[in-house]
Formats: C-alpha cells, sequence, structure tokens
C-alpha cells in the first residue's frame, strides 16, 4: 500500500479550512466606556418602532418636551446594559443547540515501522491505515437536540419575560416620578404652612393666648412636616438615578418626562379572579419557559436511557508487514455493561426532571395566590381613594369660606392655614392611593401574565 505524498497535506488544508480563527477581545476600560456610551437617539427610535416581542408593543419615539412612561419602557429594553447581558444567553443556547447536532468525528490511524538491527534483505518497512468510528453517539444523538431546541426555547421566552419586566419597572418608575413631582408641592404647601401657624402660635404664646404645650405641638407639626418633604425628594433623586441606571445613562442624567394627563387604569369589566386565572399557564412567559425547560430535562433522560447501551465503534483497516504480507480486515468494539450502565447520570436526570416539575406546580401555586391577594389590596385602595374624593368637596368649599372670611377680617388666621394644610394633606394621600393602584395593576399584569391597563383611559379608580 502506498500513500501518496500529497495525502497529508491535503487533509490538513481540508481540516484548517473549516476551522475558525481567534480574534482576541480583550476587557480594558476602553472597551467597557465604549459599551456603556448611549447609542445614538436615531437608532433607538428606529429599534423602538420596529420591536418584535411577544407582549411590548412598538411605540413611535417623538422626543420633543421629554419621553412619555410608555416611551421609556421601550426605551429601556432596547438599552439596558442588564437586558443586553441578559439576551447574551440566546447566543449561548444556540451554540449548545449547534454542540448538541454535531456527531463524533471518525478516527484515521496510520502507522509505519522501518525493521532495524535485521540483515534479513527480504524485510520490508511496515505500514497501516485504518479508519474507526463510534457508533454509540447515534443512540443519543435526536434526545440530546431535543433537549437543546426545548433549552434555547425555555431561555428565549425567560429573556422576553425579563424584558417585559423591565418596560413594566422602567414605566412604573416614571409614573412614580410624576408622582412625586405631584406631591412635592403640595408637601412644601403643607411644611410652609406649619412652619407659619408655628411662627403664629409663638407669637400667642408671648401675648398669653396660647400656651407653650400648643406651640410644642405646633413645631413638631411643621418637623413632622419637612421630615416628609426631605422623604419625598430623597425619593424622587432614588427614582431619577435608578431609571438612569435602566436607560444606560450616567448617573445626575435627569431624562425628561412628559407629564401624564392620565394615569392607566384596570378596566371596569377586571376585577373576577377565576376570568384573570383562566389560561394562565399558556399566558405567562415565565411559565412557558419553565414548561420547555421541563421538557428539555424529558429529553435529557431520554438520552441517558439510551446511553445504557454498550459503546459500539467499527474499524477497517489495511496493512503490510515486514514479510511483506498485505492485509485488509475490519473490526467492532463492544463496551462490557457490568459495571458502568449509565445508572449514575440516569438517577440525577430523575432527579432533575422531579425537581422541575415541582418547582413548575410552586410556581403555578404562587402566581394564582398573587391573583387573589393583589384582588383584594386594589379592592382596599379602591374604597380609601372614593373616601378620600369624597371628602375634598367639602374640604374645598371649607377653604373657599376661610379665603372670604380672610378677605373681610372675620376668619381665624391659624383656623385658616390648618384648612389649607388639611386640602394639600388630602391631595398628597389621593395622589399616593393613585400611585399604589397603579402599582398595584402592574403587579396584576404582571401576575396574570397580559397587558390589563388602559394605557390612555381617564383619570380615576
Amino acid at each position: 500500500m502506498k500513500i501518496p505524498p500529497s495525502l497529508p497535506g491535503a487533509a490538513v488544508l481540508a481540516i484548517l479550512a473549516g476551522c475558525s480563527t481567534y480574534h482576541p477581545h480583550p476587557l480594558t476600560a476602553t472597551a467597557v466606556d465604549q459599551a456603556l456610551a448611549a447609542p445614538p437617539t436615531e437608532s433607538v427610535k428606529m429599534a423602538a418602532a420596529q420591536l418584535r416581542h411577544p407582549l411590548i408593543q412598538p411605540v413611535t419615539i417623538d422626543g420633543r418636551g421629554g419621553f412619555s412612561p410608555d416611551e421609556i419602557a421601550v426605551m429601556a429594553v432596547i438599552v439596558s446594559p442588564e437586558l443586553r447581558a441578559l439576551r447574551d444567553q440566546r447566543g449561548i443556547a444556540d451554540a449548545q443547540v449547534v454542540q448538541a447536532g454535531i456527531l463524533p468525528n471518525p478516527q484515521l490511524a496510520y502507522s509505519y515501522d522501518q525493521p532495524h538491527g535485521n540483515a534479513d534483505p527480504t524485510l520490508v518497512p511496515a505500514k497501516s491505515l485504518g479508519l474507526s468510528w463510534d457508533l454509540s453517539a447515534l443512540f443519543t444523538h435526536r434526545a440530546q437536540v431535543a433537549s437543546a431546541r426545548a433549552q434555547a426555547k425555555s431561555i428565549d421566552l425567560s429573556v422576553a419575560w425579563q424584558e417585559w419586566q423591565a418596560a413594566q419597572a422602567a414605566r412604573l418608575r416614571a409614573f412614580r416620578i410624576l408622582s412625586l413631582e405631584e406631591r412635592l408641592p403640595l408637601a412644601r404647601e403643607v411644611e410652609a404652612g406649619l412652619a407659619e401657624s408655628r411662627d403664629l402660635t409663638r407669637k400667642a404664646v408671648a401675648l398669653g393666648h396660647k400656651t407653650l404645650p400648643d406651640l410644642s405641638m405646633a413645631a413638631k407639626s411643621w418637623s413632622e412636616a419637612q421630615s416628609s418633604r426631605l422623604d419625598l425628594e430623597q425619593q424622587l433623586a432614588e427614582e431619577y438615578a435608578a431609571l438612569d441606571l435602566e436607560l444606560g445613562l450616567p448617573a445626575g442624567e435627569k431624562v425628561p418626562i412628559k407629564a401624564a394627563t392620565a394615569f392607566p387604569e384596570l378596566p371596569p369589566g377586571v376585577g373576577e379572579a377565576g376570568l384573570l386565572l383562566a389560561g394562565l399557564e399558556d399566558r405567562r412567559l415565565d411559565l412557558v419557559a419553565l414548561r420547555c425547560g421541563y421538557d428539555s430535562q424529558e429529553a435529557s433522560l431520554r438520552a441517558a436511557v439510551w446511553a445504557q447501551f454498550p459503546k459500539i465503534s467499527l474499524n477497517v483497516n489495511r496493512a503490510r508487514d515486514t514479510t511483506p504480507v498485505k492485509t485488509r480486515g475490519y473490526g467492532v468494539t463492544v463496551d462490557i455493561p457490568i459495571f458502568d450502565r449509565n445508572q449514575g447520570q440516569i438517577a440525577l436526570a430523575q432527579a432533575t426532571r422531579r425537581q422541575l416539575f415541582d418547582e413548575y406546580v410552586a410556581r403555578v401555586a404562587e402566581a394564582r395566590s398573587q391573583v387573589g391577594q393583589i384582588l383584594e389590596q386594589l379592592d382596599i385602595v379602591r374604597r380609601q381613594f372614593r373616601s378620600v374624593e369624597e371628602s375634598l368637596p367639602e374640604l374645598e368649599r371649607m377653604n373657599r369660606a376661610f379665603a372670604r372670611a380672610l378677605l373681610n377680617r372675620n376668619a381665624d388666621l391659624l383656623a385658616a392655614r390648618d384648612a389649607k394644610g388639611a386640602l394639600a394633606a388630602r391631595r398628597i394621600e389621593r395622589s399616593q392611593l393613585r400611585q399604589q393602584a397603579l402599582e398595584l395593576g402592574v403587579a396584576l399584569e404582571i401576575a396574570t401574565g397580559r397587558p390589563l391597563l388602559n394605557r390612555g383611559g381617564p383619570a380615576g379608580l
């Protein structure tokens, strides 16, 4: 048997032609800064208009006069550094699908033995060429590919669920900022009114019309109002900082937010737990992703069971010894499954499948419980909101009466200040309840896995 001289070189070239090449990507400060740089505004607008997502609708970003909460939600999905890292899992899952579909390479063996130290002139160099291939991978190939594909689908759905939650969080944060900016002037008004009441009480104490306990109570009320105002300012700063992080903006850069004409609300027909729970497992992407992960583990268990079969390897060869005698042959190699019957991998796959099943059941139970709890909390907030709304007209009439009396110098200035402060405090409470209702509505959307809030509905609960 004579091996052509060009065969080894041709084989090497054929192998190298299909190889990937290495491209360095060092983790330097410059590379990090480039990755953190905000993308051009036009590219974000284009991506927002062309967004394809099972739960997030594309939007047309105007940008004039600020951004609406809906625009901020989509922008967060597009530019968030955290989501960008999360989406990289899709590339890993796709690579695993490719890897699962690759069969093992056949093995080519060649040997050359030169006679040495022997005076027999009839001896020639011995040569052999053999080709072998392990067939055991064929038994598990189909199950492994199915497992990798189901896992890739699970990761894709899980990423989409995380994107929707990030969009909900950014949108809710924008509305929370609007709510805080609505309450902050009212809190300052209450603080200023109580500061004036404290000063008037101090003068009344000096004249003997009030007592020191009255002054202490007035000072305490003013101090509490000041603390409430400072707390609102701190919350506002924290919300802006968190929104900057979600949008990938430098710290301290406030995103201009358009004032909303009305906060989103749940439509009148939403409120029955039974209707909201119908089809829950098919709507929530995280539950669908868990089911796909369970399917992936089912396929992994099948692959582990198929791997019990003994490893089988086929080989063919052609050889010439030193005499020279030429031979051709074939062989079969089979493992004898005495000790290793893949029982460890089978037990591991079964335990993992059971764990995934129990995790899915627990997640479904949690989701169903959340829907009922949120609906109960919403009912309480709605009743509180109606109570506040019903009390506002009387407080407004009282303030108008005090205003007229003050013009005629026929009213107690302290009582007028208290009435004005009570009205501002009640309006703050109304704004807080509206924000609570919105947050509960978003929580209900997440718990049920579908959009429920009326994006363009009128104000109210």
